[in-house]
């Protein structure tokens, strides 16, 4: 719902849960590689899938804990923001792509690459085909549901879907030619689709401004 940038009591602004989903997917997994990396568990090169930074304790704790937090972050920002009617897609979108999107970012955050390598494939695949049609739902074809002028921030976000959508793609590309995980190719579109990804939902922070906050309401 759309308030004046004063009517912030008993609630907070929306833009904040995009940014804190952006910083917390983007912190976990950067923090993992480091941690992965220092204890030898990861290799500089060729550079590791962001999964194979979850294997081993004790990043692994905090590549399940951080990202299922992000998950929920993500879930909470497609509720509040898309499917209350915001500006970018339909509710119908939201649910049948978006929120999925969600669900397979805590699969695969909880069901590492090494003991439940099948659920972290189905929740892999799930997060990466399903966000990345709910990005060319809202940032092309559902675009005129927008109440508002298209902004820098859609052209940005319409930026930022194409290059997750074509490094996807490449990744898949290269795993159906028989290059495995352990190859910088697909090592390297993995990190780049998924940082696409987390800059697009960044941009919300901008675009939504102070004038749509999470309002507690007391019911009398």
């Amino acid at each position: 719902m759309k308030y004046s940038s004063t009517q912030t009591d008993n609630g907070f602004h929306s833009k904040n849960v995009a940014l804190l989903q952006s910083l917390l997917s983007i912190g976990t997994t950067t923090a993992c590689y480091f941690i992965a990396l220092y204890l030898g568990h990861v290799k500089l090169w060729p550079p590791p899938m962001i999964s194979d930074c979850g294997v081993h304790p004790p990043e692994k704790f905090l590549f399940s804990i951080g990202l299922v937090c992000a998950a929920f972050l993500m879930f909470l920002f497609i509720w509040i923001v898309e499917s209350a009617g915001k500006i970018y897609s339909s509710r119908k979108t939201a649910w049948l792509l978006g929120v999925p999107s969600s669900i397979g970012l805590m699969v695969l955050a909880v069901c590492n690459c090494e003991d439940y390598s099948v659920l972290h494939d189905i929740g892999t695949a799930i997060y990466f085909v399903c966000f990345a049609l709910w990005c060319l739902a809202g940032s092309f074809k559902e675009l005129n549901l927008t109440r508002e002028k298209t902004t820098k921030w859609v052209r940005i976000r319409q930026v930022l879907c194409i290059v997750n959508v074509i490094f996807g793609l490449l990744m898949g590309f290269f795993l159906l030619k028989g290059y495995d995980n352990t190859t910088w190719q697909v090592a390297t579109c993995e990190w780049i689709a998924v940082f696409a990804v987390e800059f697009y939902l960044a941009t919300f922070y901008w675009d939504l401004g102070d004038e749509y906050i999470v309002k507690q309401v007391k019911e009398y």
